[in-house]
């Protein structure tokens, strides 16, 4: 017995037994505290079963409803539709990219490098609940021109997936790739330098036409005078007046001679 408690007690025959003596059961202290424990577990698991059906529900709704391969057959159909009459795929590769405004669901598509352009056609991603569900695919559609687009490998989905990196002046478009689209990625940049190399080469003539241009725009012109031809003539010719002709050359009237060689333009 402890010190502090008290217990009822019966006389027999004058002594004092404590309830227990007897062999009978003595009272058992109150589980009133284990009832609540059991009941707020109860409560927590069915908590826990509610948020994972609406988790799963949550899930069911917003998922896109176009799988990855049926948005690649329709990227591929709008392409078609995209390209110019006569206008050509060298080469294409399977992409995707992520938005917030599409609650982060991947935007499945094609990059495809032209002859004349690269163009990027995703297929926007649409949930069970969204509204307007009955209009028409809705396309994201892109071009960039060689001239001013660099195209490198580039890390995705948080630096765990591989990607290219699409940067133009002032902007940058990443796309995600995967695995098995990679080698044709690498095929896809291949026609981008070798026509950013065939647009640098046509710069380059044209440059050193223009400076050849320039070049003969400050040489002397020179006429050499045929039969029939007179001094009026050979001036309107060449767009300057008789007088600026005789000046030019020294003469001291009209008369010239076949075979004479007459400067019309001063060189520079």
């Amino acid at each position: 017995m402890m010190i502090g408690e008290s217990y009822p007690v019966t006389i027999d025959g004058g002594a004092a037994v404590p309830p227990g003596a007897d062999g009978s059961a003595s009272p058992r202290p109150s589980r009133a505290g284990g009832g609540i424990t059991a009941a707020a577990l109860r409560a927590a698991c069915w908590s826990a079963v509610a948020l994972g059906a609406l988790a799963v529900a949550g899930y069911a709704l917003y998922m896109p409803r176009t799988g990855a391969a049926a948005a690649r057959r329709a990227a591929r159909q709008e392409l078609a539709r995209v390209l110019d009459a006569g206008e050509t795929p060298e080469h294409s590769a399977y992409a995707s990219q992520r938005h917030w405004w599409n609650y982060f669901h991947d935007t499945h598509g094609v990059l495809a490098a032209t002859e004349r352009r690269l163009i990027w056609v995703g297929v926007a991603p649409r949930g069970l609940i969204e509204r307007d569900a009955g209009d028409p695919t809705a396309f994201d559609v892109k071009t960039f021109a060689y001239d001013s687009v660099t195209a490198v490998p580039a890390r995705s989905r948080l630096w765990t997936g591989r990607g290219i990196a699409l940067s133009t002046r002032g902007a940058r478009e990443l796309y995600a790739v995967s695995a098995r689209e990679w080698p044709n990625v690498g095929r896809l940049r291949a026609v981008i330098e070798r026509r950013q190399a065939a647009l640098r080469a046509e710069a380059e003539r044209e440059r050193k036409a223009q400076e050849y241009a320039a070049w003969l725009a400050r040489q002397p012109v020179y006429h050499v005078v045929q039969r029939g031809e007179a001094l009026s003539t050979i001036a309107v010719t060449y767009a300057i007046t008789p007088d600026s002709l005789r000046l030019i050359n020294e003469l001291t009237g009209d008369r010239i001679k076949v075979g004479q060689r007459l400067l019309v333009k001063p060189g520079r």
